[in-house]
């Protein structure tokens, strides 16, 4: 079977989608493609379904092995809602799951995504068949903080660009790119909702390092994976992971940022394919899949 190139598998006009609704009554979007053993994929924040993973490609792709549905979480692409924490967000991708009958699924997230998938893993381990944490992964806490080994300082070559790309791209609803909150959103939610939201976000970030804390990667069972640009922290969201996980393997993007790493245009074809082999090589035997 040949490979189709990461263009050509982005240049479908319209990709398969529907809708679910969630217990609270938000009507959330997912796109789905392909056949077979399930892939659920969690976009970053600002970003949407379409936009983190089949303009890219790495949707289309694989699909050529397997069913992917990507989601829009709330106040994302077409879904509807108030933006809410990944507590909150893990809840909705369960309901997903147990509303199309996936027992188990390889999950993967990016950036804010990312985050998501945390918290599936801290609290529903048994619905993984892989994780993939993109964009991200899961620091170290206590004394390993200071073990660490630098990452690369300054900003990867063509971040600029992809940065200038995504400014300029009209942002067609379903259709946003765009992962980098950092600073800039806490300043922004700051000067527009006051004080009560910033420490709401705190509040948030308290609850994820406790999560951290909590989680014990020595009993995880199944394959994680991590896909992370060269200039965006890579040994600080890996190297727990690599030290605590019996099976991990890890991507570094040679030259690439947190934008650039995954931004249609700029994506590098080990990304797309880095991605697939894992997913393929850890697909249940046939016999097992009549429990996806």
């Amino acid at each position: 079977m040949s490979v189709s190139t990461t263009a050509e598998r982005a240049a479908s006009p319209r990709w398969p989608d529907g809708y679910f609704t969630v217990r609270d009554g938000t009507r959330l979007h997912y796109v789905e493609a392909g056949q077979g053993v399930p892939v659920i994929l969690i976009h970053g924040a600002r970003g949407s379904a379409i936009g983190n993973w089949f303009s890219n490609g790495i949707a289309p792709r694989l699909a050529e092995t397997n069913h992917v549905y990507a989601l829009d979480m709330r106040a994302h692409g077409l879904s509807g809602g108030a933006r809410h924490s990944h507590f909150n967000m893990a809840d909705d991708v369960l309901e997903f799951m147990d509303q199309m009958g996936i027992e188990k699924a390889h999950i993967a997230g990016y950036s804010m995504g990312g985050g998501v998938t945390l918290q599936l893993l801290a609290r529903a381990p048994e619905r993984f068949i892989t994780a993939c944490f993109q964009g991200s992964g899961i620091s170290e806490v206590g004394e390993w903080k200071d073990k660490v080994p630098p990452d690369a300082a300054g900003e990867a070559p063509d971040e600029a660009a992809a940065n200038a790309r995504a400014k300029a791209r009209r942002q067609a609803k379903g259709e946003e790119v765009g992962n980098d909150l950092g600073d800039r959103i806490r300043a922004k939610v700051q000067a527009v909702a006051g004080e009560g939201a910033v420490r709401k976000m705190e509040d948030m970030a308290g609850r994820m390092m406790a999560t951290l804390h909590k989680l014990d990667l020595s009993k995880v069972d199944f394959p994680v994976m991590a896909i992370n640009g060269e200039y965006d922290r890579p040994n600080a969201r890996t190297h727990r992971m690599a030290r605590e996980l019996a099976d991990f393997t890890n991507l570094v993007l040679p030259g690439k940022g947190h934008l650039s790493a995954m931004m249609a245009g700029f994506i590098p074809e080990d990304y797309v394919e880095g991605y697939a082999a894992f997913v393929a090589r850890n697909n249940p035997p046939e016999p097992d899949r009549k429990a996806m």
